[in-house]
């Protein structure tokens, strides 16, 4: 079973003597962990630090008076990645605990985000982060060292912007299976199925990033296609509603050739024709370079 992480503010001002960065904690939260780590084993720790970005929780550092102002914290936040080589990661880390104020916090999330892009972290992360002053803080984080189940995932994940991944929000969880309904932003009308991947709130609202399934109509001389790759998009949650699995719609503009034509002489040389196109009247349009290379009218 793989340790969790803990993502932890470090100040620096805190000692008068080189020390390392994780007993720079405001002290008292050090002492947290060491008192309920059991056995003695502590969780993976990277410190985030106002003086050196993140750095690995063992690398001993000297005292510093640098606090995490928000200039800092934008100072910091343009160079998110050279820690993404430049510190061990526990890829296999699936738990992990931010803990720390606001601005610490913020960085914490964009940096996540960031090593799931890269990834240096899993993608099925279960998140938790401490809330309150110091002393509730610390309470929380010594709960999640005995164990780390004891407290609430808030977050499945971030946006590489530090936007939080939700795991279940506004009556929708990632995996469900929805149907759109309304008119959709690309004119297209009729339920269409989807697979949710994310949830988070968008620039709009509540957003679910969904991978759609392929409902494309079948050829015209009755060929199946071949698969198409799956295709997310951003959709505003009160555009989405949640489908059984079992439950199918038909494709768009679908229709059944075999019900409504009658056989004409030459449907059947489409019917065998072997080549396929994207398009399904792309095999009868003239070759377009052949157009472009004949003689133009000239005047006399």
């Amino acid at each position: 079973m793989s340790k969790p992480l803990i993502l932890m503010a470090c100040s620096g001002t805190k000692l008068g003597q080189p020390a390392p960065a994780q007993d720079l904690y405001q002290g008292v939260m050090w002492q947290s962990l060491r008192a309920n780590a059991p056995d003695g084993q502590l969780p993976h720790i990277v410190v985030l630090s106002a003086m050196h970005g993140f750095i690995p929780g063992s690398k001993v550092v000297e005292p510093y008076d640098k606090f995490m102002t928000p200039v800092r914290a934008r100072e910091l936040e343009f160079d998110l990645e050279q820690f993404i080589e430049s510190v061990e990661w526990p890829e296999d880390a699936t738990r992990i605990l931010l803990a720390g104020g606001g601005h610490y916090r913020y960085l914490m999330r964009r940096m996540v985000g960031e090593l799931i892009r890269a990834g240096k972290l899993a993608g099925d992360l279960e998140i938790s982060e401490v809330t309150g002053g110091i002393g509730l803080q610390r309470s929380q984080v010594g709960r999640f060292v005995r164990d780390p189940s004891s407290l609430p995932i808030v977050h499945a994940g971030y946006h590489p912007n530090g936007t939080p991944l939700l795991r279940e929000a506004w009556g929708l969880r990632v995996g469900n299976r929805v149907r759109t309904k309304g008119l959709m932003a690309s004119g297209k009308t009729g339920a269409r199925f989807a697979r949710v991947e994310e949830l988070f709130m968008g620039p709009s609202g509540p957003t679910a990033s969904v991978e759609f399934e392929d409902d494309r109509p079948p050829l015209a001389n009755g060929k199946v296609r071949e698969p198409h790759p799956s295709r997310g998009a951003w959709v505003g949650v009160g555009m989405l509603a949640r489908a059984p699995e079992g439950q199918e719609v038909a494709p768009l503009h679908s229709v059944d050739p075999a019900r409504i034509w009658k056989r004409i002489p030459g449907l059947e040389l489409l019917a065998n024709f072997d080549g396929e196109a994207n398009d399904e009247m792309g095999l009868l349009i003239p070759d377009e370079a052949v157009e472009y290379e004949a003689e133009s009218p000239r005047m006399h």
